[in-house]
């Protein structure tokens, strides 16, 4: 599995979402920049994302604290001001995503398991699901808007839970595969990392 493979990441979902918490544009350029590697110098990247150059420079600083993003800065002998030039590690960016993967893993795994424990109620208007000790010691009336509790089947959260988790695993055994594959000490940092 070569540098392609890796590059694949940026098809999942949940990389979409972490990118777009570090920055509103971070998964457009990345998805965007991915088709040109060619192009590294960030007026160039603007350009190609047709935005402006402070736009993309915020992004990719944002991106860089990550390491998801790296750059070489060069200075023109002419003007004396320095060109950067920029490339993606996707191998990092898949790094961090595992990490949060085993992170959300391990949570609803636990949630999983308090659902199995404890039977829940909610009111008709959907305000948060209480455990059945805080429904009785609110006589089994919402905290939040006073409407009946009622008996919550926590079994749909389950299932909801369940396919996520599905999700997760396809995903972590992906990019497990794709560094094991591209060098075992990229799999020895993982486990060490995390």
């Amino acid at each position: 599995m070569g540098e392609a493979m890796v590059e694949r990441i940026l098809d999942f979902d949940s990389v979409k979402d972490y990118l777009n918490k570090i920055d509103e544009n971070a998964y457009n350029l990345l998805s965007t920049w991915k088709k040109h590697p060619e192009i590294t110098n960030d007026e160039k990247i603007a350009d190609l994302f047709k935005t402006k150059v402070t736009i993309v420079r915020s992004t990719l600083n944002k991106l860089s604290y990550y390491g998801i993003v790296s750059y070489d800065k060069v200075k023109d002998k002419n003007s004396g001001w320095y060109d950067y030039y920029w490339k993606i590690d996707f191998h990092k960016l898949a790094k961090l995503i595992y990490a949060e993967h085993k992170e959300k893993k391990q949570k609803l795994e636990q949630k999983m398991d308090f659902g199995q424990i404890y039977d829940f109620f909610n009111c008709n208007n959907s305000c948060k699901v209480q455990p059945f000790e805080v429904a009785a010691e609110y006589n089994f009336v919402c905290p939040h808007c006073n409407e009946k509790l009622e008996h919550y089947d926590y079994n749909k959260d389950v299932k909801d839970m369940q396919r996520y988790l599905s999700t997760i695993d396809k995903e972590m055994s992906f990019i497990k595969d794709v560094l094991s594959n591209n060098g075992k000490w990229y799999l020895q940092f993982i486990m060490v990392f995390i």
